[in-house]
């Protein structure tokens, strides 16, 4: 039974890469993005947990099943969106925009300066807390400056926003080229495809794409050995990175499966065994763990604000999780609402279809969102769907103001984005 659906997560995939490759800015869209991660991170997890004789019986199939609904709930989210979102379609005067970009770009710069000048033993924690946790909560701030700078150089090619973008991407690079951070190099790489996608109509050639692709699938499954390289002891050593085996560990993984998928699997099985649902709740612990500092209201107060969940993988198995693996948000989706937790995903894709359709109209708080969010939204599937909840808080506090700042006045009526479909393999509204 487990082969078959294999083969259908496999088909689903490639359905959700082949739409957005034959279809005008299709790999610029969610269900193209989420095709490529269910793909390149969660397909060989599968293809090498098929024989695992040690899963709970029925473990795998639970969370095969559960794939292929996410998988389609990603393209019928955004084939549902049929209109762009109308909100927040405001004139804004760039020489503002281009003063909040700069202070944003600086105060997250210091806090990542700062960040760093902080003991190694701090740093080196799995879990950060205190201290850490607050230097990065406002570091963060850094990228809503670099993408506001790239979007205003795009836009009229600016010295300052340029300049303004070059300070932030130091950062990245030094995220990404030293601490080996996925998340870093896909959001750095998407805002500045997206800034000049939106902004110039450049759209990155099909083939260009497909070889990123594969090359990010083969990444992915070696960056703990680039970051042993990288961050190691004695100092990076780059002359060793060339030597990485990133077919030997894509192969691995496809032979002997993974721990995020492990993960899902055990916690699914365990979940069908005790119908132990959360109904969502674990989405109030999470923001009351990223949101409410304790060093403000006391540790008391805060733990006083969680939910007491049920661990079930824990409980049922007395299984541990990899050190560093994720669960997946196949994991959450389930333990929320049994298979109808698909719908998270369906809920991510149409509102993630929404703010591309207002963007490609031109709304330019659709672009700014639509260019900071996509690393988020595909999180969902790799970590956890709380992970496209997360940033909207932030946003709300630092990055709204500032845009409000640089707001010349409310537009009376809407730019009227063309409503853009995905191509359908059944009718629907064309």
């Amino acid at each position: 039974m487990i082969e078959p659906l294999v083969v259908m997560f496999a088909v689903a995939c490639l359905l959700l890469i082949a739409q957005g490759l034959f279809t005008r800015d299709g790999i610029y869209q969610y269900p193209f993005l989420a095709g490529c991660v269910f793909a390149a991170f969660i397909l060989p997890q599968f293809v090498g947990l098929a024989h695992d004789r040690f899963l709970p019986p029925g473990a795998l199939e639970s969370t095969l099943i559960l794939a292929i609904l996410s998988a389609v709930m990603c393209w019928v989210g955004a084939w549902t969106a049929h209109r762009p979102l109308l909100a927040f379609d405001w004139d804004y005067d760039e020489r503002y925009l281009l003063i909040a970009s700069a202070a944003l770009s600086a105060i997250g710069g210091y806090f990542y300066y700062t960040l760093s000048r902080l003991p190694l033993e701090m740093l080196e924690n799995t879990q950060w807390t205190g201290l850490p946790v607050a230097y990065l909560f406002f570091a963060r701030v850094l990228t809503y400056g670099f993408a506001l700078a790239v979007l205003l150089y795009a836009r009229n090619g600016s010295r300052l926003a340029l300049a303004v973008a070059a300070y932030g991407a130091l950062f990245y690079l030094d995220r990404i080229v030293f601490n080996g951070r996925r998340q870093d190099l896909v959001e750095f790489l998407t805002i500045i495809l997206l800034a000049f996608c939106f902004q110039r109509g450049w759209r990155l050639p099909r083939s260009v794409m497909l070889v990123g692709m594969f090359a990010g699938g083969l990444l992915i499954n070696s960056i703990g050995d680039y970051r042993a390289l990288s961050m190691g002891q004695s100092g990076p050593q780059w002359d060793r990175i060339a030597n990485i085996d990133f077919l030997g560990n894509f192969s691995q993984i496809a032979e002997q499966g993974g721990a995020e998928v492990r993960n899902a699997a055990y916690n699914i099985a365990a979940v069908s065994r005790n119908m132990e649902y959360d109904f969502g709740l674990s989405h109030w612990n999470a923001l009351v763990f990223a949101y409410v500092p304790a060093q403000l209201v006391g540790s008391g107060i805060k733990e006083s604000l969680y939910i007491a969940l049920p661990q079930p993988s824990q409980e049922e198995f007395f299984y541990l999780p990899a050190p560093g693996s994720t669960w997946t948000g196949l994991s959450d989706a389930f333990q929320s609402f049994w298979y109808l937790g698909c719908l998270k995903f369906f809920v991510v894709a149409y509102f993630m279809q929404k703010f591309w359709l207002a963007a490609r109209g031109g709304n330019l708080t659709a672009q700014l969102a639509y260019m900071l969010i996509p690393v988020y939204a595909l999180e969902a599937i790799t970590h956890t769907t709380q992970r496209f909840l997360d940033p909207w808080p932030h946003l709300a506090v630092f990055f709204l103001p500032a845009l409000l700042l640089s707001r010349r006045r409310a537009k009376k009526s809407s730019r009227g984005a063309p409503e853009l479909r995905l191509p359908l393999p059944t009718p629907g509204p064309g």
